[in-house]
């Protein structure tokens, strides 16, 4: 009986996992289950950052099918949300928006596939946006300078109807990689006044050990570093946004979330489940390059993680390289945050 609870925890959870948040702790979880049933740069990096990084690029394109989309854990599906990552992770690459066409033409620049009368992926089956996929299409749409502004607009009217006047996103159980990519996403947009309520509500939900948990449902009873990563890179975005009491707040829960993720380093990197954790250092280390911090000692651990074929292996991966892994911990191994693959403002 206690197995049988334990499995049907796990699979609860890797069903969350799968529909809000990096897959790192699923794929461990999926490991588990098998067991138990038998950088600064605005622009686009430099050529030789490019060329340093080759196998790198070109593993992480290879697992786009069609040169359009990774697929999930499921063969044959999309995961538009790793594929969004991806698209991030190869521009701090190096590769410019005419070589990820195919991509960009099929995952932000068609609204049939994105989201059309509330159809397509960044749509649940009621028609109601998906809070954090949207702020990641937003967030993603303007680091690449993608020219889809009927497309980012209607997302932002989705978005605005399930955000209230305090900052509460309806439906979303307080998760904080919903609230993250929705600050990231509208405020990059233009949209800083809303990004604001949701950056302000992002700051209360902080746990009392100083970091960000998964959501704030009473499953999660632990801060966790992917959580608490991205969390800071969305505080970080709207530093200067709101009142001074505002400001002021959150600039507290910043230094208590990095404290939290210095006093859980072991030495260069962050572990889970029993063993390192590529997904979470990466976010970690976004997190707190973001907010100031220098990580070139994660981002030389990460770049030992670095399978032959250019991927991040993972302890699940046989020393062969993971795609959701890499998906998600390229710019960290360069020492960039996403923020950091915004255009530069214009002068």
């Amino acid at each position: 009986m206690a197995l049988a609870f334990r499995l049907r925890t796990q699979i609860a959870l890797c069903e969350r996992l799968q529909m809000f948040g990096p897959k790192s702790g699923l794929r461990k979880i999926a490991a588990i289950l098998a067991l138990s049933t038998t950088i600064t740069l605005s622009g686009p990096l430099s050529a030789n950052a490019a060329d340093d990084n080759s196998k790198t690029l070109e593993f992480l394109s290879s697992k786009f099918v069609n040169k359009q989309y990774l697929e999930g854990f499921s063969a044959g599906k999309a995961d538009y949300g790793f594929t969004l990552e991806a698209m991030l992770q190869r521009k701090a690459l190096g590769l410019p928006l005419t070589k990820q066409i195919d991509a960009v033409n099929h995952v932000l620049n068609n609204a049939t596939i994105a989201g059309k009368a509330g159809v397509g992926y960044l749509f649940d089956d009621k028609k109601v946006v998906k809070p954090g996929l949207a702020g990641k299409f937003l967030f993603t749409s303007a680091a690449l300078s993608v020219a889809n502004n009927p497309i980012r607009n209607t997302t932002v009217a989705a978005l605005k109807k399930i955000i209230q006047k305090d900052g509460t996103i309806i439906g979303s159980t307080g998760n904080t990689f919903d609230y993250a990519w929705v600050v990231l996403g509208l405020e990059v947009n233009g949209q800083k006044t809303t990004a604001n309520l949701v950056a302000n509500k992002l700051a209360a939900m902080a746990k009392t050990d100083g970091g960000f948990g998964y959501d704030q449902t009473a499953d999660t009873t632990k801060s966790s570093t992917d959580s608490t990563g991205i969390a800071l890179q969305a505080l970080s975005s709207v530093k200067a946004e709101g009142t001074a009491s505002q400001i002021s707040t959150r600039k507290n829960v910043v230094a208590e979330a990095k404290k939290w993720l210095s006093s859980t380093i072991t030495v260069d990197h962050w572990e889970s489940w029993g063993d390192y954790d590529v997904n979470g250092t990466a976010y970690a280390a976004m997190g707190l390059k973001a907010s100031g911090s220098g990580i070139s000692k994660i981002s030389a651990w990460l770049k030992t993680k670095l399978a032959p074929t250019g991927g991040l292996v993972t302890p699940w991966s046989n020393g062969s390289g993971d795609a959701f892994a890499t998906a998600q911990a390229v710019a960290p191994l360069i020492g960039l945050s996403y923020l950091d693959l915004l255009p530069k403002p214009k002068k």
